[in-house]
């Protein structure tokens, strides 16, 4: 078959129109990309959004167009794209509009809208809720001012000890905790914190609480293995009895602050209270409880002979 003039310039015209379709095209793509509104999956689906959004921006009257363009507009505006003699575009692509010399005057520019208008302010958090500790001494009542005060000197006086895990004070009372390692360390806290010599003291689980007071000032002690050391000290002794927190073995001589001794004869009061006498008088017998509070603290004879042995010997710390 021969091929006419015309037949040839029928086909350099489609050729010419495929090379221009698929630059559009490549220009198309590469301008997507640029905005970012080009997805790999579900591309077909972002491309109709952006029609029917830009078909929806076509139908707003003018006076609304600039409210609905603040979006575009801080994204940036959209590249013209250059229009093909000859090519049919499809509707909503932007391919089918006028020259941008044609249709600038007529299209009303979108208000760009500042970032920083756009990012809202953000407000300082509440303060945070301090414990009466940690509030400006400035705020405290007199009653808390006392209270610090001797919180800062049990910890100035009890800086050292091992035991202490921690003195703190709220309110209007002070509050200790130790772990003891011995009874010699809580006897010593029960003395520290003005407890009484037959106060009660409370077993908690694994701790023993106690109470006391200095300079008009509630203190309260609680003492974690302090249980299991006294049930020790209470199977180690021939006749224990357990009064204000402490273990007495009846069975040995007891011996007060004054250095005298008494003993136990294994009599008692109606209430149980074991009945003690003075060694090397011929005196009455006494109440043990009447002795702790008078003389106390006692400790047996064994504890004394063994500090006498060593007057070096210090608190265990």
């Amino acid at each position: 078959m021969t091929t006419t003039p015309d037949s040839r310039g029928d086909v350099e015209i489609e050729r010419e129109l495929i090379e221009q379709l698929a630059q559009l095209a490549r220009r198309f793509i590469a301008s997507l990309q640029a905005q970012g509104r080009l997805v790999e999956t579900g591309g077909a689906e972002a491309l109709k959004r952006l029609q029917d959004q830009d078909e929806a921006q076509r139908g707003l009257p003018e006076t609304d167009q600039p409210a609905a363009d603040v979006t575009e507009a801080v994204a940036g505006p959209k590249p013209p794209t250059p229009a093909l003699r000859g090519a049919i575009a499809p509707p909503g692509t932007g391919l089918d509009a006028p020259p941008a010399s044609d249709t600038a005057a007529s299209v009303p520019q979108p208000a760009v809208v500042p970032v920083a208008e756009q990012i809202p302010a953000i407000r300082p958090a509440a303060a945070r809720t301090t414990s009466t500790e940690e509030q400006g001494a400035a705020d405290w009542t007199p009653a808390q001012a006392r209270t610090a005060a001797v919180a800062a000197k049990l910890r100035a006086e009890n800086e050292g000890r091992l035991e202490t895990t921690h003195i703190t004070w709220d309110h209007e009372r002070v509050v200790i905790h130790i772990h003891a390692l011995s009874l010699d360390h809580w006897e010593y806290w029960l003395t520290a914190i003005g407890a009484a010599l037959d106060a009660p003291t409370h077993r908690a689980g694994w701790a023993q609480t106690a109470a006391g007071r200095i300079d008009a000032v509630d203190v309260h002690l609680t003492a974690y293995q302090v249980p299991h050391l006294l049930d020790e000290a209470a199977e180690a002794a021939g006749e224990p009895f357990f009064l204000g927190g402490r273990v007495y073995d009846l069975a040995r001589g007891q011996v007060d602050r004054h250095g005298q001794m008494w003993s136990c004869l294994g009599r008692r009061q109606e209430d149980g209270m074991p009945l003690l006498t003075l060694c090397g008088t011929s005196g009455p017998p006494y109440p043990l409880t009447s002795i702790v509070t008078a003389n106390g603290p006692l400790s047996d004879v064994e504890t004394q002979t063994a500090a006498a042995s060593s007057p070096d010997a210090e608190d265990i710390r």
